[in-house]
């Protein structure tokens, strides 16, 4: 009797190691897919909580509520990357005094980036009827690696409904006010 050896050989690893390497290939990608996916879900769930209890806060305590990015001086500011607040604004100041003013903060996770495309302003104002007339616009989420079809869209109208915007011709990215697919910096 001979000594048999059982193992891999050289070739029979190198198969293995091919068909491994393959599968990877396939599959990060859509791993990858899946977790944008899932931030984008979690930051559009956020943002929209956000606005409806603002826009809810200005109705049952009838007062103005504004959403905006706060600044360190606790200032409205065009930076949206900076964490979102929804605050008391009975004066219209677009400032916090009191940290009592703050109804909610968010603070976006990185994973993306907010862009708001209000106009001249750079907040969102709900009145004590939960309109929001002089403040309107949208934001968009882009994800950090610029693919704009994983990307959404809020649109604030001025009845201070929050919509999500749809991708109506389906190439896979949703179109923005104008009708034109939205764009994410690369």
């Amino acid at each position: 009797m001979g000594n048999s050896a059982r193992g891999f050989t050289l070739i029979e690893l190198l198969i293995v190691l091919l068909v491994v390497s393959t599968i990877l290939t396939q599959a990060i990608p859509l791993f990858d897919t899946l977790v944008v996916n899932a931030q984008k879900r979690s930051e559009a769930g956020e943002l929209v909580s956000l606005l409806n209890l603002a826009r809810n806060k200005a109705i049952s305590e009838g007062q103005t509520v504004t959403v905006c990015a706060i600044n360190t001086e606790k200032k409205c500011d065009r930076d949206w990357t900076k964490p979102i607040v929804a605050f008391r604004d009975p004066d219209r100041l677009r400032r916090i005094n009191d940290d009592r003013q703050i109804i909610r903060l968010f603070e976006p996770d990185g994973n993306g980036k907010f862009d708001a495309n209000l106009g001249i302003r750079d907040y969102l104002r709900f009145r004590s009827s939960g309109m929001a007339r002089e403040a309107i616009g949208n934001i968009v989420w882009c994800p950090k690696n610029g693919n704009a079809s994983m990307a959404f869209q809020l649109r604030i109208n001025m009845g201070g409904r929050i919509h999500h915007s749809q991708d109506k011709d389906g190439d896979g990215i949703v179109e923005g006010t104008g009708g034109q697919p939205i764009s994410c910096p690369s």
